[in-house]
This record gives C-alpha cells, structure tokens and sequence, in this order.
C-alpha cells in the first residue's frame, strides 16, 4: 500500500518534494528482499503496519491517521504556526488494486460490488484513492480515515498479490473523528464510525459506531491514553480478531520514552472485564529509533481469546513534521515506509506494508 501525503497551507500553498531519508530506502530494500513470497503480501487500505508492529499497544501513541482508528486523541497532525493546515492522503497502490477487483479497468462489474448501491460504489473508488484528510486549526483537528480494511486473520494469511483487495469489499469503515486539545497535557477526541460489510447469508448490511478517547500527557517521556469503543451488533467483531477491541470496551495505553530514541508501550484491553473475549487483555511493544527517523518495531500479544501467542515486528520510519521552514520548501519526510508481519505458531504469517510519500 502506497501512499501520498499532501500538505497545503492556507497562506502558503507552495509543495516540494524533499528526497527520502537514507534511513527509509534502507528500509524499503529490507522488505523486498525478504524472504517470503510476494503472494503472501496483503491489505492495502489500511493505516495498521506501525500500530500492529507493535503489538496493538497503541492507545497513547500520537499519530495522525492510525490515531483516528486507535485513540481519536491522539490523533494530532502537524501544526505550523497559528495557520490552518490542510493534508490530502492518497492511496497510490490501492487506487488500481481496487479497480482491478471491482472490474471498472475491464468494463465488466465483479461481484460484490456490482450489487452495491451506487453512493456505496462511489465511496469505494473515493476512498480506493484518497486513505485520509485531516484539517488542523489552533487546537482543533478534524480529519476522515476512509475505506480502512477489516483485519481478518484467515484473509490477510490467504492474500494474493502484493496488493489483494478481496476481503477490503467484504468488510470496511470509515472514521470520522475529531481532536481538541484542552491544555498542553490534555487532548480529547471522538470518532464516527460508518460500518459496511456482508453477512453470511449474502445480506448486505451497515451500521454506525462512535470511539471516545483521552490522551494525558504528564511529562516529555510519559503519555497515557484511554479508547472507549462502541461498535454495532452486527459488527462488534470488525475489531477484535486482530486488534483485540471488542464492543462497548474501555481501553487503556501507557508510553514511556526513556531515551530519545526508544518508545515502549503497554495496553490493557477491556477495562471494566464486559467482553468475554478481551478481558484485561494486556499488549505490549516497542519502537526504536536506530538512524535518522528510521526504526525498528516489536511486540506481543495474545489471540483467541488468549489461547494463543503472536509476535510482531516490523521496520519503518517516523514521519517528520511537515511544516514550512522560514518560508522555503516543506520539512519533514518525504517518503515513509512501514512493514509488519504478525507471526503465530503453526500458522501462516501475515504481512502488511505501507508506504507513504510527503509533498
């Protein structure tokens, strides 16, 4: 999954290409060698290779897309200034991997698409290009995450191609959210989530959910975050499979810097005990800077309602702020990749890739 990011500021509409960071093409020459074969490479419309690196312990992470999914406070995009700042994500690669499982690029309608309804069928190619917007004013950001892929276990480890969009037509949502930060150590946000999907008689069905979420920033090296997660009936499994966020949950993170460099995290699913299967389910991660904005990934948790164990790692960089240096040309990265494969015992690994470039 490619990205693009463009960032355009209200008074300054200029955009520049910055070369990437040595860091990231060491990165990207990484994950092509590896040694797995291309065929097992899947999901492309999904923000989830950084938090799923490490381990889904990503509750009091900043990050401005995959916050939107995860804790809608930490969702903060860069600010500059006292301007509003305007970013246009655009999906490069899931752009043509959808076409071609729609059918539009042969003329011929496939199945399930041609039985959507033709707002649905837009939102589809829409969302196939554009992964995220979000809009920063003051203390305020507003943003939209389209089109975000089910993770389904079975199907990211059956994926074909380096870009499959099989499951992402069976099962997807699209967050809505919003950030206000109160004080310098106190953000809140809120979310709405629209839900699409198949059911197992061939009913198509919607629904709508809401996330509420907190982020508490004490110190510099300290951050804590709390998510809580109301999905509809139909569709309080979209999240838990994977991610381990099940229905009407409270959910806590904690991340602690003591270095620079280094990010450690824990989560704590489900709070209050009320789902079965994620009851005070605990995750953890780390996410080390080594190079530049390059780093390395790893953590842990546990699946089926924890009978299970997986661990992830993965390898990526931190995007920079990409903010306008003293009237010159953007800062920040111009080109971020991020790669995870989530290994269980006695099962088949399952990979994701993304790859972002700032303008």
């Amino acid at each position: 999954m490619i990205y693009c990011s463009f960032m355009r500021q209200v008074t300054h509409r200029s955009c520049a290409v910055r070369r990437a960071p040595a860091a990231v093409t060491l990165a990207l020459a990484f994950v092509l060698v590896l040694p797995v074969p291309a065929s097992t490479v899947g999901s492309v419309s999904t923000v989830s290779p950084r938090p799923m690196a490490m381990g889904g312990a990503f509750m009091a992470v900043d990050d401005e897309l995959a916050a939107m999914a995860w804790n809608p406070a930490g969702f903060v995009p860069p600010r500059c200034g006292g301007e509003a700042d305007f970013r246009v994500h655009v999906n490069i690669l899931g752009a043509p991997a959808i076409l071609h499982e729609t059918g539009l690029l042969t003329g011929a309608e496939s199945q399930p698409f041609a039985s959507l309804p033709a707002i649905e069928k837009l939102s589809v190619a829409l969302g196939a290009v554009v992964k995220g917007a979000t809009v920063r004013v003051g203390n305020m950001a507003v943003g939209v995450l389209p089109l975000e892929e089910h993770l389904d276990p079975d199907g990211l480890a059956g994926s074909s191609g380096l870009a499959d969009a099989g499951d992402l037509l069976s099962a997807y949502y699209t967050t809505f959210a919003f950030a206000f930060q109160l004080a310098p150590s106190v953000t809140i946000g809120g979310s709405e989530i629209i839900f699409s999907g198949w059911d197992v008689p061939g009913e198509r069905k919607n629904g709508t959910g809401r996330a509420y979420g907190a982020l508490l920033r004490p110190n510099a090296e300290v951050s804590v975050g709390l998510t809580y997660l109301d999905l509809p009936g139909d569709f309080d499994h979209y999240r838990l499979e994977v991610e381990g966020l099940g229905s009407r949950t409270m959910n806590a993170g904690f991340a602690y810097r003591p270095l620079e460099e280094l990010l450690l995290t824990f989560d704590l699913r489900d709070l209050s005990e009320k789902h079965p299967e994620t009851s005070l389910e605990p995750r953890v991660g780390l996410e080390w800077i080594l190079w530049g904005r390059g780093a390395l990934r790893a953590g842990a948790f546990r699946e089926d309602s924890g009978e299970s164990n997986v661990l992830s790692l993965g390898i990526g960089s931190i995007p920079a702020p990409a903010c306008p240096q003293r009237g010159r040309t953007p800062g920040g990265d111009s080109f971020v990749l991020n790669y995870t494969v989530l290994l269980k015992h006695e099962c088949a690994p399952r990979h994701l890739l993304s790859v972002l470039l700032h303008f």
